[in-house]
């Protein structure tokens, strides 16, 4: 992690007003309607960046005052006044109106500051305040998502960075499986049964797929089958750290769209065998399997996977795979898949897509009736492959 201390300024002004727009976004909860004012060139009457707080419904104003650090320059209270005299033109009328400065605190201009915000008041007009650039850090140290932002894309080129996969993509295919019956309907035949050919048809057909199956009774009572539904798919999700610093203390949210999924699984299972074995081995073997443990369905949250890795740290390059399950529902064509990572210093977002392809297994039942007029067109219906293995 840089310490705030070590933050280095902008390098440009376009880079400081974007910092200044996503910072304030975040700390007056308006970070979708926040906006820059206007384009270059233009007549911005004193404000850069105009905003309206949550909770408010008055705008207040920012303007940013890029200060060239080499030259030790400094806000002036001439350029504060004639701000201030443009900012009274904007439309609607401000509430606040924010000076923000790359350039170093001040005691002087801090109390010309203050000393003009009474006057505003008192004149019933806008207020004003000053936020230097070591005010600026301590706000950063306070917002945590401008300041990874900020990180990751106007400091050092050693930032952290995380970047979360399935199978080393962005969209992800599945596959859940399906069994189709085709149901087709014959005529009963009127005689000589043997000879007809869609009976034999119908015979050699039922032989391929019979309508029912009886399981075998094992003599053994540990072999015991269970249903297998076919519809759940395994996927493989990566966490890799991409960036140059070490990822300390970090645990991964996936958030599905709740809407599109039947279930989601953690692939935890207790240790569940015939009732005759040893229960205290049994008891010691589940101990060790929460103990192993990473990954959870969050018990808090619907439809959210939690990922607590035992070894919390994560170095440069290195990457950890698991595995979850998920059942899409029926008639879904994609499930969007969001991931937060929060760690002690950084903290991330981001979106994978699972696209869907249902598979099936085609079968064919033949459906006999009286009359011709009970001759019908095929019917498709459509089941989840549940199995017993």
């Amino acid at each position: 992690m840089i310490a705030p201390t070590q933050l280095r300024k902008p390098k440009n002004w376009q880079d400081f007003e974007k910092l200044c727009k996503k910072l304030w976004g975040e700390l007056w909860k308006c970070s979708a309607s926040i906006k820059l004012n206007g384009r270059s060139g233009q007549n911005q009457c004193g404000v850069d960046i105009s905003g309206m707080p949550l909770g408010e419904i008055e705008y207040f104003g920012i303007q940013c005052k890029g200060k060239d650090d080499y030259t030790k320059s400094r806000l002036t209270e001439t350029e504060i006044d004639n701000e201030i005299t443009k900012a009274l033109k904007f439309q609607p009328q401000l509430k606040t109106l924010i000076f923000a400065t790359t350039a170093d605190k001040d005691v002087n201009i801090e109390q010309y500051v203050r000393q003009k915000n009474i006057k505003q008041l008192e004149n019933g007009l806008f207020s004003i305040d000053i936020f230097s650039w070591g005010d600026i850090v301590d706000l950063l140290e306070e917002h945590r998502s401008t300041y990874n932002w900020f990180i990751n894309n106007c400091q050092y080129k050693d930032a952290s960075d995380i970047d979360v996969n399935i199978n080393k993509k962005k969209e992800f295919e599945i596959f859940p499986q399906y069994i189709r019956t085709t149901k087709v309907f014959v005529k009963k035949p009127d005689c000589d049964l043997y000879k007809n050919p869609l009976f034999e048809l119908s015979q050699k057909m039922s032989i391929i797929n019979p309508p029912y199956k009886l399981d075998s009774i094992s003599l053994y009572p540990f072999n015991r089958k269970r249903k297998i539904d076919h519809r759940w798919c395994k996927i493989p999700i990566t966490v890799k750290n991409i960036g140059s610093t070490v990822i300390e203390d970090y645990k991964l949210y996936l958030i599905f769209d709740s809407g599109k999924i039947e279930n989601i699984d953690d692939n935890y299972r207790a240790f569940n065998p015939d009732p005759l074995f040893d229960q205290s081995v049994v008891a010691s073997e589940n101990i060790d399997r929460q103990k192993r443990r990473e990954v959870f369905v969050s018990s808090e949250y619907r439809d959210v996977i939690e990922f607590r890795p035992l070894n919390s740290t994560l170095v440069q390059d290195e990457h950890i795979t698991f595995k979850i399950g998920i059942k899409p529902k029926e008639d879904v064509n994609e499930i969007s898949l969001s991931w937060v990572l929060k760690s002690r210093d950084y903290k991330k977002e981001g979106d994978l897509l699972l696209k869907i392809t249902p598979h099936y297994e085609d079968k064919k039942e033949f459906i006999e009736v009286e009359n011709d007029y009970e001759i019908k067109e095929n019917e498709i219906v459509i089941v989840p492959k549940i199995v017993k293995e």
